[in-house]
């Protein structure tokens, strides 16, 4: 009878135990999704510590946006997101998507060791609507052994427009399907990233510093659009810009097909990852005028509607911790951590002269425009971009129907 008895009090614990375990959702896009066996050391861990089962699901970037804005509206959001820093938190923020983590800021000790030029990203109206998780900034990244094949010197990679098209007009053999530099055409952001580096490094910008109205249609932002696109149609040192993006270049840098391309830290873990033996590292990319460099990264997000808002907060800055960034960068070596201390501290990080070009480039890095109608604004860019690579415009009529279009987004 006792025996019965042990068992059914064993069976109600257990019940009782499961019943009150809770179950936090969370949703992660891009590059993240990559890293498996770290990611699910940390989570498996978080949820040994707090007794929470954590329910990961993984997307790739092309879709997750159109995704997470789907169960938004829905009302069926994750507890806990990744949202891009281009424009996604101000975006979701206007919505009534996600939850103001201003209280939750005041009382935690890392706010003051997240870098300063991430904070106006994920801030709509004053208030702070995510937790800045990684950040990068895209440089030249590009294949030393590429180099050496072509008679070019990998320590002197290309500083300006004039010396990116000699040396990659030296890089590409088409015969072989090799290229010397990726241009971005797809009808991603990454397009727009690629458009914006040109420009800034042109003396241009995108939109007013008010972002009220577009500034691009300048004889700057057309030298950059000019430019950015013969590379690929003049110049012909690009695979298919319409067909490939960064991320596939930096699968064909790996393959010894493609010499450079526009990329950054959250690349280095997955080029290792690929092809440990690679030769490459990273310059501040080409420019016209001035060096330039644009930010981006993923910022932790909370539902609006979500049943526990306090256990995804604690899951967010757990993930943004000093200790496990720490363990992150030990057992991955990247990508860049929000933190400015984890970026001074890492081993890793003093022992590779590629973090060192990019902790000098991103205090200056820019930031896409902190705007709920960025994602419309973005796709505009994209749009004049192919508009030209396709032939259907000239790039002085791509322009002119862009600005057009980002003004009437901009209620202009």
């Amino acid at each position: 009878m006792k025996r019965v008895l042990y068992i059914v009090v064993g069976l109600f614990i257990l019940l009782a135990s499961s019943l009150t375990a809770k179950t936090l959702t969370v949703w992660v896009g891009g590059q993240v999704a990559e890293l498996d066996r770290t990611w699910n050391e940390v989570i498996s861990k978080f949820e040994k510590q707090t007794g929470t089962k954590v329910e990961v699901q993984l997307f790739g970037f092309d879709t997750y946006y159109d995704h997470l804005v789907t169960a938004y509206q829905g009302g069926m959001g994750p507890d806990l997101a990744f949202a891009d820093l281009g424009g996604w938190v101000p975006t979701f923020a206007s919505q009534g998507w996600i939850e103001s983590i201003d209280s939750n800021l005041a009382s935690w000790e890392g706010k003051e060791e997240i870098w300063e030029n991430l904070w106006s990203t994920v801030t709509y109206q004053g208030k702070i609507y995510g937790l800045p998780w990684y950040t990068d900034c895209r440089l030249l990244m590009y294949n030393k052994q590429m180099f050496r094949d072509s008679g070019l010197n990998p320590e002197n990679p290309p500083e300006t427009w004039e010396e990116l098209v000699y040396d990659a007009i030296k890089l590409t053999n088409t015969n072989k399907r090799i290229y010397g530099y990726g241009v971005s055409g797809t009808k991603t952001e990454h397009t727009t990233l690629g458009y914006m580096i040109f420009l800034y490094s042109a003396g241009g910008k995108l939109l007013t510093d008010d972002y009220s109205k577009a500034a691009f249609n300048t004889p700057e932002g057309l030298r950059a659009l000019k430019f950015y696109t013969d590379l690929a149609l003049k110049y012909n040192v690009s695979p298919n810009p319409l067909s490939y993006h960064e991320d596939d270049y930096r699968n064909l840098m790996v393959q010894n097909r493609v010499a450079m391309s526009i990329g950054g830290p959250w690349s280095f873990p997955l080029i290792e990852t690929a092809n440990p033996d690679l030769d490459y590292s990273v310059s501040v990319h080409p420019y016209a005028v001035a060096p330039a460099s644009v930010l981006g990264g993923w910022a932790l997000v909370i539902s609006k509607n979500s049943s526990n808002k306090d256990l995804a907060w604690e899951l967010a800055s757990y993930l943004t911790s000093y200790e496990t960034w720490m363990y992150w960068v030990e057992q991955e070596h990247g990508p860049m951590p929000t933190r400015k201390d984890v970026c001074r501290d890492a081993p890793y990080f003093q022992q590779d002269e590629k973090w060192q070009v990019i902790f000098d480039t991103f205090p200056n890095a820019v930031a896409r425009p902190p705007i709920s109608e960025w994602p419309q604004v973005s796709e505009q860019i994209q749009i004049m971009v192919q508009d030209v690579l396709l032939g259907n415009s000239s790039p002085e009529e791509a322009i002119n129907k862009a600005e057009v279009k980002v003004n009437e987004i901009l209620g202009n």
